[in-house]
């Protein structure tokens, strides 16, 4: 299948793993009938709109925002960060306090779920290598046990190696608009309401940040989750 310019060229069972975090992102059921018939992003949207209660109405609060006092009134409980901004950057506080325990006490805290931790690039190399020496072995011994072996060690690895907050998730600001995306069905009925380009922008990031595309244009309607047969 030849990969697509304009596509997140989805493999497998992805898009069983977008709709659940699609869902539980906005509040909302997709079923399966709206499933088959969703290509693009343009079209995901339009269903998720349609089960959410739009406004443009003046006053109107913003997710944003929410999680935002929510995330910086938890910093400054736990300890860290204690005159935090919208500019603070949260890879040093992370880094300082260990990613992991910092997440979870954050999410505890705030009652959001937070964007998922991803690999360290440090830790992303040190998996490289592991994986390249199971090749290398494998191919000097002329067996696939130990590309096996080193394919079970990555794996293990994987969940002890230090982890890190999202690429783009830097500041304070940036990580507590990736939260508002991630509980944007709670936090837009706390508004009081679903602003269309907010819905917009909660999406392309679920979308991002779920399926761990490397996408590197920028989303728009019209981009397909697979590309065509």
């Amino acid at each position: 299948m030849t990969k697509a310019i304009n596509c997140l060229n989805l493999d497998g069972d992805d898009d069983v793993e977008l709709l659940r975090a699609v869902e539980e992102a906005f509040g909302v059921k997709i079923s399966d009938a709206e499933a088959l018939r969703c290509e693009t992003i343009g079209e995901l949207f339009h269903i998720v709109s349609s089960k959410l209660n739009l406004s443009d109405a003046r006053g109107l609060g913003c997710p944003t925002a929410l999680a935002f006092v929510r995330l910086r009134a938890a910093l400054r409980r736990l300890g860290h960060a204690r005159h935090a901004s919208s500019k603070t950057d949260l890879r040093i506080v992370f880094r300082e306090h260990g990613a992991t325990r910092l997440h979870d006490d954050l999410s505890r805290e705030t009652g959001l779920k937070l964007p998922p931790l991803v690999l360290h690039p440090a830790s992303a190399m040190v998996l490289t290598l592991i994986v390249a020496c199971g090749v290398a072995f494998s191919l000097w011994a002329g067996s696939g046990l130990p590309l096996l072996g080193s394919a079970i060690i990555a794996v293990i690895s994987a969940f002890i190696l230090p982890k890190t907050i999202p690429e783009g998730t830097d500041s304070l600001g940036d990580f507590a608009a990736s939260s508002a995306a991630w509980n944007y069905g709670t936090l837009s009925m706390q508004a009081g309401g679903a602003r269309p380009r907010d819905i917009w922008k909660a999406l392309t990031i679920v979308i991002q940040q779920s399926t761990g595309s490397n996408f590197k244009h920028e989303l728009n309607s019209d981009t397909r989750f697979f590309a065509k047969r």
